[in-house]
């Protein structure tokens, strides 16, 4: 290298190696990640664009049997949080252009996940009433309608279940990047759990019930429901724009491959449940102070 730097390896731990360095493998995965980094940052200096801070994190998953070779390579991606749509269009097709991978075959699956950056946003959680028309012990006739809900779907949980189901040891969230949820809890009730690393509190646990209203769950939230043995009924009605494509929508994201969500999970909750007729936020902290039981 024209530097002069030098750059120790070694083997990993589980390949007869110490670990004490980076591995062979290692370097291929930084040299995609850095690949996009500098292709970026080309194309930014000609458009004349000041880029800030961009960062990537790699995770890299080897194959279980032989041969011994990489299997995967997943790549967030931490764009400024002032870039413009058009600019970060501009700089995702840049990436396609990228050296390294114009010499790796189709057997590395690679995945990237674009990510816009605003640490520290107020946490967007909000409850839409709905109209109760008529109640008797026997019969609720209320109004479900959300106003620009240009689509709806009905999720039944027969007896406990989880959506989506867990990833072996990790859980796994959906979230939509096309569609605003409003989950309305038809019959039963259902916990939510909503990750966003961008709020300045990113862990919440709703207990949701039809009281309460429809749970609106903004979009690049991450969310999992769970029921209990009795199971649960819930209409979404959604706000879905243009670019919407249910094949999309509906991945489920494994707190595996995510540590900004893994450390999202680890934040203290925020507790919301329907108490005394009326919506209540708890912490943590004060909601085991207040002597509050919860059943799951």
């Amino acid at each position: 290298m024209n530097s002069g730097k030098k750059l120790r390896t070694d083997a990993p731990l589980d390949h007869a190696g110490k670990g004490e360095n980076f591995a062979p493998t290692d370097l291929l995965a930084t040299a995609v990640g850095t690949c996009f980094l500098t292709v970026m940052g080309i194309t930014a200096k000609e458009e004349g664009w000041k880029l800030d801070e961009i960062t990537v994190e790699i995770d890299k998953k080897m194959t279980t049997q032989d041969p011994r070779m990489i299997e995967s390579l997943l790549l967030q991606i931490y764009m400024p949080p002032d870039l413009g749509i058009d600019q970060l269009k501009v700089l995702q097709k840049a990436t396609k252009d990228c050296p390294v991978m114009r010499n790796l075959n189709d057997s590395l699956k690679i995945k990237v996940n674009w990510n816009q950056s605003k640490k520290g946003n107020k946490t967007s959680l909000n409850f839409l009433p709905t109209n109760v028309f008529r109640e008797t012990p026997q019969v609720t006739f209320f109004d479900s309608g959300v106003k620009g809900s240009n689509g709806s779907d009905v999720v039944i949980h027969h007896g406990i279940a989880t959506s989506p189901p867990d990833d072996d040891e990790f859980e796994q969230y959906y979230v939509h990047h096309h569609q605003i949820d409003h989950n309305l809890v038809l019959e039963g009730s259902r916990i939510y759990t909503l990750l966003n690393p961008e709020w300045d509190e990113p862990h919440h646990v709703i207990y949701l019930n039809q009281k309460m209203g429809a749970l609106e769950i903004p979009i690049g939230t991450y969310h999992q429901s769970v029921s209990g043995s009795e199971g649960s009924m819930v209409l979404n009605q959604a706000v879905r724009d243009r670019d919407f494509d249910p094949n999309k929508e509906f991945i489920p994201v494994s707190l595996r491959d995510r540590a900004d969500l893994r450390i999202a999970k680890e934040a203290d909750p925020v507790f919301w449940l329907w108490d005394d007729g009326k919506i209540r936020r708890f912490k943590s902290g004060h909601l085991s102070s207040s002597n509050k039981k919860i059943m799951i």
